[in-house]
């Protein structure tokens, strides 16, 4: 080999990869995986990855997690249980129907998200959407069907922590609720089997059940609803637009 060889072979060697930015962060009783990444704004998966752990797997005291992305080490609030007139709180909304739409809210929902990236929520699981929000047999549905088998899994729509995974011994039947950040809840409910446990991490798109039919249906669907501080959301408004509907409205448009 020449010189000049030698010299374009150490020119063109690969080059050490740069250090990744971000900060460690050293984990205090009662912090958890979703905790740690709503303080930093990082999503649950990347905080996982980062770290080589699962979204579900317990954290202990004194534990170093490096945060890709962050530039200063800040507080995390600890997780804590549902209180007992919190959990008869939830536990009546999910078992006693809306008679009433609830009240306007203050701030309008945001434009109808067109893509995944840009929705806050994703759908759990693929199907039709059976009966939508809205009026109906006299009373209020807070929520959406979407029509699927028994079994089908249900995925989690956004990073969350379980606060509830139990029977709701009313018309929901079995029932999981996530709590999001900034007072958004997500609940899905007629759930054949529950895999997700209370106090859980989960990251977007993991699974927390599976469809069925359980408390009063007519056929396997899943019943799923977005609130706000506890008022009933259209879930539609926070999930991306479907195929059926982007085509719907290219075609509309060109006309």
């Amino acid at each position: 080999m020449t010189v000049t060889d030698q010299a374009l072979a150490a020119r063109t060697r690969a080059k050490p990869r740069p250090k990744p930015q971000g900060v460690t962060h050293v984990v205090e009783r009662g912090q958890t995986l979703f905790r740690i990444s709503q303080a930093y704004g990082v999503a649950v998966a990347a905080l996982a990855e980062a770290n080589q752990l699962k979204p579900s797997s317990p954290l202990k005291i004194g534990q170093r997690l490096f945060v890709p992305g962050a530039k200063a080490v800040k507080k995390v609030e600890p997780y804590r249980p549902l209180t007992t007139d919190e959990r008869a709180s939830l536990e009546e909304s999910l078992r006693v129907p809306m008679t009433k739409p609830p009240p306007p809210l203050p701030v309008p929902p945001p434009p109808r998200p067109h893509v995944k990236t840009d929705a806050e929520f994703q759908w759990p699981l693929v199907g039709p959407i059976n009966s939508p929000f809205g009026p109906r047999w006299g009373k209020f549905h807070a929520g959406i069907d979407i029509g699927s088998p028994h079994y089908q899994e249900v995925a989690a729509a956004a990073d969350g922590e379980v606060i509830y995974a139990h029977d709701t011994a009313g018309p929901l039947g079995k029932a999981v609720v996530l709590q999001h950040g900034r007072g958004m809840r997500s609940v899905y409910a007629h759930l054949s089997v529950v895999i997700a446990h209370e106090g859980d991490t989960v990251r977007q798109g993991q699974a927390i059940g599976g469809v069925g039919d359980t408390g009063r249906t007519t056929g396997p669907h899943l019943h799923f609803e977005v609130r706000k501080n506890g008022a009933p959301l259209n879930p539609e408004d926070y999930l991306p637009a479907t195929i059926d509907e982007l085509v719907r409205d290219l075609t509309t448009s060109s006309r």
